[in-house]
């Protein structure tokens, strides 16, 4: 069983990002658990959803404490996050920021805030990053098709699909590891 945290600050898409995450392991076969986690939040709030996904029945009914791997959209929150030993992490962040290396943790880096104003999703002021994430984290995972992200996009965001796919696209072709 994985687990995974997605971590950002209200507005930002989190708890969308958790369910399409959801739906895209679904569409694959997985078994899954959407669990968003927020309360009286308001925009700029840190927001949490969590996805537990196998290939066997999800049994587990506890909160995810520490996860497998995290998604942070907002890289402020990094000093509050949790993340097992051997896991990996994608962050949205612009290429010119360092973070420190650790040889027990798999870092990857795509500058999601910019590929979301190039493709027209949010303002300056609040990107909409959520999209454009997941198609980083279908490249560095493998264990789910861009094929399959496409197909929950269309069915699940309508008319707003094909700049939510394009934002998908380019994040897929520019992250990388560190």
């Amino acid at each position: 069983m994985k687990e995974i945290g997605l971590h950002g600050r209200g507005g930002q898409g989190v708890v969308t990002a958790g369910e399409l995450l959801a739906n895209i392991y679904f569409r694959e076969g997985y078994e899954v658990q959407f669990m968003p986690s927020y309360g009286a939040e308001r925009r700029g709030s840190p927001s949490n959803a969590y996805v537990r996904v196998d290939k066997k029945r999800v049994l587990h009914r506890y909160p995810v404490r520490i996860p497998d791997e995290i998604i942070v959209l907002n890289a402020t929150l990094l000093h509050n996050l949790a993340l097992k030993e051997g896991g990996t992490a994608l962050i949205n962040l612009s290429s010119n920021i360092e973070l420190k290396k650790n040889n027990k943790v798999r870092f990857f880096i795509v500058d999601v805030n910019k590929i979301a104003l190039e493709c027209k999703l949010g303002t300056p002021a609040t990107p909409h990053v959520n999209t454009a994430i997941l198609g980083a984290y279908c490249k560095i995972r493998g264990d789910f098709s861009f094929d399959s992200l496409k197909k929950v996009y269309e069915d699940k965001l309508g008319k707003m699909a094909k700049s939510n796919i394009e934002a998908a696209e380019k994040a897929y072709d520019s992250v990388r590891g560190i």
